[in-house]
C-alpha cells in the first residue's frame, strides 16, 4: 500500500482523502491518505516525514513555501509559481508540480471547449492567477476583472503573466464594468468565492455581463449550480461547473504518482460519486 497526504493549514473540511481513495479504486489501488494540518512554525520539523511518503498534495499556505525544499520544479509549477503536488522522480529526487492547470485544461477538453480567443477571469487571487496565466500561455487575450479597490493589487499578477508569456495581451478592469454588457468573451472564468455555499444567492457579475459570453466556467463546486451559472444558462452560455476540475487535478496527481492515465469515463464516475456526497 502506498501512502499519501494533503498538507495545509488550516484545512477544515477537505474532500481530498475521499476523492483520492475513489480515484485509486478506479486504478485498482488501495491507498492510505492522511490529512496533515501542520502550523507554519512546525512545518520545517515535519518535512522529512512528508517526503518519506509516496507523494502529497499541498494547499494554502504552503504552495509557494514548499518550492524551496524541492530538488526539481516541473514546468507547470514554474509557469504558475506554485506547487500543489509533490512526487518522486525515478532517481529519487523530490519534484513539485501544478496540477490545477492540468485539471482546468482537461475539464475544458472534456467539454469540447477550446481555450483561445478572448478570456475573462473574475478575480486575481492564487487560482485566478493560474487561470489567467494558462489562458495567456495558450494565446488568449486576457481580461482580469477585479473589484475597484483591488486593481492595484492585480498588477503583480499581470507582471507575472507577462514574465512567462511576454507576447500576451493582458488588461485589468473593474468587475462592475462588465455589468454594462458591452464586452464579448469566448470564455469567462469565475475564480472568486462569490456564490459558494452557504452564500449561494450571490454572483460576482450580473446577467447582463454574460450576454456575449460563449462559455462560462465557474470553479466553485458547492453548490453544483451557482447563481452565476444560472445567469449563464439564462444568457445561453455553455456552462461548466467546478467539480470536474477538482477531480481532474487530483487525477493528474495520481497519474504522476502511479504513472498511469485516467479516462474520461473514470473521472466522470468519480465526479458523480463525489457529487452525491455534497
Amino acid at each position: 500500500m502506498k501512502h499519501f497526504a494533503i498538507l495545509g493549514y488550516p484545512l477544515g473540511h477537505t474532500l481530498s482523502p475521499q476523492l483520492h481513495r475513489l480515484l485509486a479504486k478506479e486504478m485498482g489501488e488501495e491507498i492510505d491518505y492522511q490529512i496533515q494540518q501542520i502550523p507554519p512554525e512546525q512545518l520545517d520539523g515535519q518535512l522529512d516525514a512528508l517526503f518519506s511518503l509516496d507523494g502529497f498534495n499541498i494547499t494554502i499556505p504552503y504552495k509557494v513555501r514548499i518550492m524551496d525544499s524541492l530538488d526539481v520544479v516541473d514546468r507547470t509549477a514554474q509557469n504558475h509559481g506554485a506547487v500543489n503536488v509533490v512526487g518522486h522522480l525515478a532517481d529519487g529526487r523530490k519534484c513539485g508540480y501544478n496540477t490545477d492547470c492540468i485539471g482546468f485544461v482537461r475539464t475544458m477538453q472534456a467539454h469540447g471547449v477550446t481555450i483561445g480567443g478572448r478570456a475573462c477571469v473574475l478575480g486575481a487571487g492564487g487560482v485566478g492567477r493560474m487561470f489567467a496565466t494558462e489562458c495567456a500561455l495558450r494565446g488568449c487575450e486576457v481580461t482580469m476583472a477585479v473589484r475597484s479597490g483591488s486593481m492595484e493589487k492585480a498588477q503583480p499578477v499581470r507582471e507575472h503573466i507577462l514574465s512567462v508569456a511576454p507576447q500576451a495581451k493582458v488588461q485589468i478592469v473593474d468587475i462592475e464594468s462588465l455589468n454594462e454588457g458591452k464586452c464579448a468573451f469566448d470564455l469567462m472564468i469565475n475564480a472568486t468565492p462569490v456564490g459558494m455555499f452557504p452564500k449561494m444567492d450571490a454572483s460576482p457579475v450580473q446577467l447582463a455581463a454574460l450576454q456575449e459570453v460563449q462559455t462560462l466556467f465557474d470553479c466553485i463546486y458547492n453548490p453544483k449550480v451557482t447563481k452565476l451559472m444560472q445567469f449563464g444558462e439564462e444568457a445561453g452560455c455553455k456552462v461548466v461547473g467546478g467539480l470536474e476540475m477538482l477531480v481532474w487535478q487530483a487525477a493528474a496527481a495520481q497519474e504522476i504518482w502511479f504513472g498511469r492515465q485516467f479516462t474520461d469515463e473514470q473521472v466522470n464516475r468519480v465526479t458523480e460519486q463525489l457529487q452525491n456526497t455534497l
